[in-house]
């Protein structure tokens, strides 16, 4: 999704983003999640079957439901917990510990899971995988998906037509000559220019509230 959306809007003359090492949000844009990310676009322009779009809806509401119970509720260190722990090799817990903290434990696996929450012995293998994965990178995950909306606020913001590029210190001569060829009226505008990356967004976005602060006083 991600590079067929570059080679649209882009072209081909950004070849980094065709390598997903090297694309953007990639913790996001796993392939293990492209189902739950992509199948409402196929199925509303009539590319998925309604049995397999209802699979892929049933799927996310299970994973939507673990991850709930993860997130509210709390394991406590009573002496048959700590068996428990011990019996599946993981390190003793000393307070009560939300179960999304020991679920994410790097080593942790399905049949562990299964061992400390039998009740997760229902949910499908591809549900257990998703709840392990955003479990093991919750606070990577949480801190993209932040960067993630940042980002969708300030390309909102619009560019001044006056606006002196080549004051910006950080930002390539080459950028910067793109930029004032196109001329574009907002961040978002700037973002859809082949070669403008998210930290050259950043920076002029600080420059464009300089000029604003400035401008008030």
């Amino acid at each position: 999704g991600g590079l067929v959306d570059v080679l649209v809007t882009k072209g081909t003359k950004e070849p980094y983003r065709m390598f997903t090492s090297r694309g953007e949000y990639r913790l996001l844009l796993r392939e293990d999640n492209a189902d739950l990310r992509l199948s409402h676009y196929g199925r509303r322009l009539g590319l998925l079957d309604e049995v397999y779009a209802q699979k892929v809806e049933q799927k996310k509401a299970a994973i939507q439901e673990g991850l709930l119970f993860l997130r509210e509720n709390y394991a406590t260190p009573t002496k048959a917990f700590l068996s428990q722990l011990e019996a599946i090799g993981q390190m003793k817990i000393n307070d009560k510990t939300c179960w999304m903290d020991i679920i994410g434990r790097g080593d942790f696996d399905r049949e562990k899971l299964i061992a400390i929450l039998p009740e997760f012995d229902r949910y499908d293998v591809d549900v257990i995988e998703q709840l392990l994965v955003e479990a093991k990178y919750s606070r990577y995950i949480e801190k993209q998906q932040q960067q993630i909306n940042k980002m969708h606020e300030m390309l909102k913001v619009k560019i001044p037509e006056d606006f002196a590029y080549e004051n910006v210190s950080g930002v390539s001569n080459e950028i910067v000559e793109k930029l004032q060829k196109a001329t574009p009226p907002t961040l978002f505008g700037a973002s859809q220019i082949s070669g403008v990356t998210p930290a050259a967004l950043e920076i002029i976005h600080i420059y464009i509230k300089m000029r604003q602060k400035t401008t008030a006083e």
